[in-house]
């Protein structure tokens, strides 16, 4: 979270524990935002007509100081914000897309460098992907055809530094595609969230129903849909839902029910529950 007085992030499965500390230079309205070794990248997401909107700042975990670096790539000015890009990262690179164009750039922390473009529209129908760590490699979502006339939402693979195509993994069933829509006649866009060997996909305009994609080890996904606890208790009071998963244990949830600090919910075969 960020705001003008401090930057704050929180690392545990629950978000128990908060880190506080000064926020970075540039003041920012929706900067990407992403956790790469011991490095915090801020990026985009300021003003430009107050300062360089693709202005790149790294908080280091050890020194505990902010530095800046090389600006993101021009290219990106018009859409250097993370409601424009889909962002990954693992322990040494940040990779960041352009969700409508497909146009992609990895960030290293430690040279402090912008390596690409990568394009990643090896289907020219696909009007907007999405992409997260699957693991060793890396998943992209793509949806085709266009926004009134969703062809297919399709899932592939994707392997090493420049992004290749590997395979793709599957497509999802036209039912699920329907819930993804919900009420609306279109849709313009999917987030995702991954965790172990599932792949949740849901619309933020309509987010009350997430489509699940589990691939097993051999590579074989499997569809289903669930209902998003956050997004079906009735409460709508919040401009944008931001969905997350993790992998939460036994001890990790004693410690939050110790703390006492907020609240959780259970959706089982439909049925809503809030503890």
């Amino acid at each position: 979270m960020l705001s003008l007085s401090k930057f704050s992030f929180s690392f545990d499965p629950l978000h128990l524990t908060w880190h506080h500390v000064d926020p970075p230079l540039v003041w920012r309205i929706d900067p990407i935002v992403a956790l790469v070794g011991r490095h915090v990248v801020v990026a985009g997401g300021a003003c430009d007509f107050e300062d360089d909107p693709l202005s790149v700042e790294i908080y280091n975990l050890d020194s505990r100081r902010w530095s800046t670096c090389e600006s993101m790539p021009a290219i990106l000015k018009d859409s250097a914000a993370s409601t424009w890009l889909s962002v990954a990262a693992h322990t040494k690179q940040l990779f960041a897309m352009d969700q409508v164009s497909g146009i992609t750039y990895s960030f290293d922390p430690d040279s402090k460098i912008w390596s690409g473009p990568f394009d990643l529209r090896h289907d020219q129908n696909i009007y907007f992907s999405v992409f997260g760590i699957f693991g060793d490699s890396m998943i992209m979502v793509g949806l085709i055809g266009n926004s009134e006339n969703v062809k297919d939402v399709k899932v592939w693979e994707l392997k090493g530094e420049s992004l290749e195509f590997r395979r793709e993994i599957g497509v999802m069933p036209a039912e699920l595609v329907k819930k993804l829509k919900g009420e609306q006649t279109s849709l313009n866009s999917v987030r995702i969230s991954l965790m172990g060997e599932f792949l949740y996909i849901y619309n933020p305009g309509e987010p009350e129903e997430l489509a699940v994609c589990e691939i097993d080890g051999k590579g074989v996904c499997r569809w289903r849909s669930l209902k998003n606890a956050a997004g079906s208790d009735g409460s709508k009071v919040a401009d944008r839902m931001v969905l997350t998963c993790a992998d939460v244990g036994l001890a990790d949830l004693g410690r939050a029910v110790g703390s006492g600090k907020g609240s959780f919910s259970v959706v089982d075969n439909g049925n809503f529950e809030q503890f």
